[in-house]
């Protein structure tokens, strides 16, 4: 039986943004697994690209964790444990709770609406995971926008970005998308009536629904 041919995004006009998102895409979607080699000549033949933009790709992936670089070696996709995932995720739990209520008590009629925005292409239905996931990070991204401290900001952001193979094996499980899905809709009626305190506790137990799905997807691989 004929394996099923990858399904890849639209070319944008840099060849190396277009192997970043193919590659970000399979590895969000489990194509490629944790640990797996990565062949740069092997990975350009498969995209008809040089070997040139896929290592560019590889460099953009290594700075946000979804691939690990081998010294003489070339790269592989990076993997995945439950006790990167709880530190992480416990920096997470000490900064964004914070940047997202000094957003929501800053935040002005714009920064609502492109919150609610956000939120509408949140609950359409989704391509893929890769898309899901972009969406997903496009809200919290927004949450947190407001928030007049750059520095906090821009570690919520890294953070977030260092996260997202952790939140894919997260969305994978089923049960937890009602109750994700309850608290957006919590944080953006937080936000519209200005309660940054309620918006930074529902922050909270969003991020830790999103670990205890990572501890039960990791421990079983």
């Amino acid at each position: 039986m004929a394996a099923t041919p990858r399904v890849f995004p639209p070319r944008p006009q840099s060849r190396a943004a277009w192997a970043d998102a193919a590659l970000r895409a399979a590895i969000l979607r489990g194509e490629l697994a944790p640990g797996q080699r990565l062949r740069a000549a092997e990975v350009a033949e498969e995209l008809a690209l040089s070997p040139t933009p896929v290592r560019e790709a590889f460099a953009r992936l290594a700075g946000e964790g979804l691939v690990e670089l081998l010294p003489q070696r070339g790269a592989r996709v990076a993997p995945v444990s439950f006790e990167d995932a709880l530190d992480l995720y416990e920096l997470r739990l000490l900064v964004e709770p914070e940047a997202v209520r000094r957003s929501v008590e800053h935040g002005d009629a714009a920064w609502l609406s492109t919150l609610d925005t956000a939120h509408r292409a949140l609950v359409e239905p989704a391509a893929d995971l890769a898309e899901l996931l972009e969406r997903h990070r496009a809200f919290h991204r927004v949450l947190v926008a407001a928030c007049p401290s750059s520095r906090l900001r821009d570690l919520v952001d890294e953070l977030g970005t260092h996260a997202q193979r952790y939140a894919a094996l997260g969305a994978q499980r089923e049960e937890g998308h009602a109750a994700a899905a309850d608290e957006h809709d919590r944080l953006v009626r937080a936000a519209a009536g200005g309660d940054g305190d309620a918006a930074a506790a529902v922050v909270r137990v969003h991020l830790g629904h999103t670990l205890d799905a990572v501890r039960s997807r990791v421990q079983r691989t």
